[in-house]
């Protein structure tokens, strides 16, 4: 649905916002229509498969104003919104599930290109799909991309996003997905093109975005009951009355009490052992998370079980509040709260209306007691008449289990089988490690130069200087500049005291790569940076005036620049503005920031990083979701690149 942005005559925070126009396929009105049309059978069957809180959705409009407001405020790199100078809203995949209910646990989504053998079609066809398919694979894996197509991850397409279409349906897909971290990922990278572009569409759930503002910013004269998910408690009209309230409290938005779950400002002292205890408590809320999940279910399908026997009887179950304007927290006795969430949820175990096995308690925060959470009636599950039949639990063999429910398995790998046989070819110990393999760019490998793919190697320099090179050749956007790792080895060696403009041109200009690129159009310049056998990647910013140091090993985030690091900064920002023709870049304006990034779970993978930040970052972010647990399909996917490109000499040597 095509929707226009509003300007708002009552306020003064759309000064800014008013000739903005904002369009979007974010839908939730259709959503609803459609899930109306499905009986509840089906809409137990997506209960069960962790997207019941979306059956609960009652605010069906997105407001304009404020979502341009945060769109505007919006930090892709940091992902997070600046509320103010001392106060920020951090997004992160907790809060998709505090608001959606959706599983924040699982592996990462890798959306692939690759044609599956399901027809692709539009979302009117998708529609009437789910109207008519029996309850199955088929009907699960389409409302998943029907969800994510009008609400979850709308892009401007009319048919929605064809490689997630496929990747639902390709023969390795399973629903261990964490669908929470799939939201923030395409909210992120949609505001990011919409704040690039200047373009009128907005990818993304932008239904999360503005009620992710509401949840976590409170103003003290609208109340608003506490539900899990958040979403069961707002309407239109309350989200309505919510926003104008504020601004004819404060006159503009982000003046509310901010709701953080994490301080804006980190301690400068901090506990050696906080990441291990971090860690500790993660896993411990897994599987608390995962105790009471089950026992949801379990309870779920027993009143299920004793309502079904008791209307064979004759006589009616014990009647349970199902009706849209039921407010769970006044059927459970909770008081109604001031506007916002508090840190713990109750969970109505014994009502199976919105609720889903996601919908727990969220751990973060301050303890509370168990009477201030979940009263005791909250687990009463109803009384149903005696005469109840017991049924013999029927098992699926393991090969016929679906593969929405979790449960050990052996999968097969993604990679084709022509590039497994040029892996073999290349890590085949008994031949010759002198053999050229790779032949591009100007650049040559060796059998044994390309060994560090295997295992648990560290990249070697004339492989990240490969890759920098094939990047830069690869990139079409043209707005990319990688400089080979080379300069940054020289310049931390020979750490110079001096560094005149003349200088620096005669050393180092001729560590650029001769490329057609018009340097007039870079905006980013990569440099990936190699000390002690640790990879980073150092990222200039041009545009936004900004140095950013990528570093998979993590720890407490440097502030500023170390002295080998300010000499390569001095380097390259010369070298660009020789290169650009316009004035000299100031070293002074530019900020420094260690932004997060996915961390390595061994001491040998720094080099993977790089080369996957390399690909994927672009303007202060990821475009790409990267999954520490890949590792080793990443390392054999860089490989593969190199030796299957069409510019490499020596491609027949592994075609068949």
């Amino acid at each position: 649905m095509h929707r226009q942005g509003r300007q708002q005559s009552d306020t003064d925070a759309s000064s800014t916002t008013s000739e903005c126009t904002l369009l979007t396929r974010c839908s939730p009105t259709r959503f609803l229509r459609l899930c109306s049309q499905l009986d509840e059978c089906k809409h137990e069957a997506i209960r069960d498969m962790n997207f019941g809180g979306l059956l609960s959705i009652k605010c069906k409009e997105v407001r304009h104003n404020i979502c341009l407001w945060l769109i505007e405020r919006f930090d892709v790199g940091l992902r997070k919104i600046q509320l103010s100078s001392t106060h920020h809203l951090e997004v992160t995949p907790d809060v998709v599930n505090e608001i959606f209910g959706l599983p924040m646990h699982g592996r990462i989504l890798q959306v692939s290109s690759n044609p599956s053998e399901h027809p692709f079609g539009r979302i009117r066809d998708c529609e009437d799909r789910l109207r008519v398919l029996p309850i199955g694979e088929e009907f699960r894996r389409a409302f998943i991309w029907y969800a994510c197509a009008t609400i979850l991850a709308p892009t401007s397409r009319v048919d929605g996003c064809r490689n997630l279409w496929h990747t639902l349906h390709g023969d390795e897909f399973r629903n261990d997905i964490n669908w929470a971290q799939y939201v923030v990922d395409e909210l992120v990278s949609g505001i990011r093109h919409f704040q690039q572009s200047q373009a009128a569409w907005v990818h993304g759930s932008l239904v999360f975005l503005q009620l992710f503002y509401v949840v976590k910013v409170r103003i003290s004269s609208v109340q608003v009951p506490v539900t899990m998910p958040s979403i069961v408690a707002w309407t239109d009209d309350l989200l309505k009355i919510r926003l104008q309230q504020e601004l004819r409290d404060s006159r503009s938005f982000g003046h509310g009490e901010v709701f953080e779950d994490v301080p804006n400002t980190p301690s400068d002292v901090e506990s050696e052992d906080s990441d291990e205890l971090r860690q500790q408590y993660d896993a411990a809320q897994r599987t608390i998370n995962e105790q009471l999940t089950i026992m949801q279910r379990v309870m779920r399908r027993l009143h299920s079980r004793r309502r079904s026997s008791a209307h064979a009887a004759g006589s009616s179950p014990t009647a349970f509040p199902s009706s849209p304007s039921f407010s769970h927290a006044a059927y459970h006795g909770f008081p109604f709260a001031e506007h916002g969430t508090s840190p713990l949820h109750p969970t109505n175990f014994a009502t199976p209306g919105p609720q889903t096995s996601q919908d727990i308690p969220n751990m973060q925060g301050d303890v509370e007691s168990a009477e201030d959470v979940m009263p005791l009636r909250a687990m009463m599950v109803p009384q149903a008449h005696r005469r109840s039949r017991t049924h013999r639990v029927r098992r699926m063999a393991q090969s016929l289990k679906s593969p929405f429910v979790p449960q050990p398995h052996t999968r097969q790998s993604a990679i084709p089988m022509d590039l497994k046989e040029a892996i073999a070819f290349v890590f085949n110990t008994d031949m010759d490690p002198s053999e050229e393999l790779v032949s591009l760019y100007g650049t040559h490998l060796t059998r044994g130069n390309l060994g560090c793919f295997e295992g648990n190697h560290w990249i070697g320099n004339e492989v990240m200087d490969a890759y920098c090179r094939f990047l830069q050749h690869e990139d079409s956007g043209s707005t990319k500049l990688f400089i080979s790792p080379y300069l940054a080895e020289i310049v931390v060696q020979s750490k110079p005291k001096k560094l005149a403009k003349d200088s620096i041109l005669n050393q180092y200009e001729r560590f650029l790569y001769d490329t057609a690129i018009p340097y007039g159009q870079v905006i980013e310049v990569f440099l990936p940076l190699l000390i002690k056998n640790h990879w980073t990647l150092i990222v200039f910013d041009l545009y936004k005036l900004r140095i950013q140091l990528l570093d998979s090993l993590g720890g407490r985030k440097k502030t500023h620049m170390t002295g080998a690091q300010n000499n390569l900064a001095k380097v390259v920002l010369c070298l660009m503005a020789h290169k650009k023709g316009g004035g000299e870049f100031n070293l002074e304006r530019f900020s420094f920031v260690t932004p997060d990034v996915p961390s390595q779970t061994n001491e040998h993978d720094c080099g993977v990083f790089a080369m996957k930040f390399m690909e994927h970052w672009s303007s202060g972010g990821l475009t790409k979701s990267i999954d520490p647990t890949q590792m080793p399909k990443y390392r054999l996917k860089i490989l593969g690149n190199m030796l299957l490109s069409q510019h490499n000499a020596h491609r027949t040597m592994f075609q068949k």
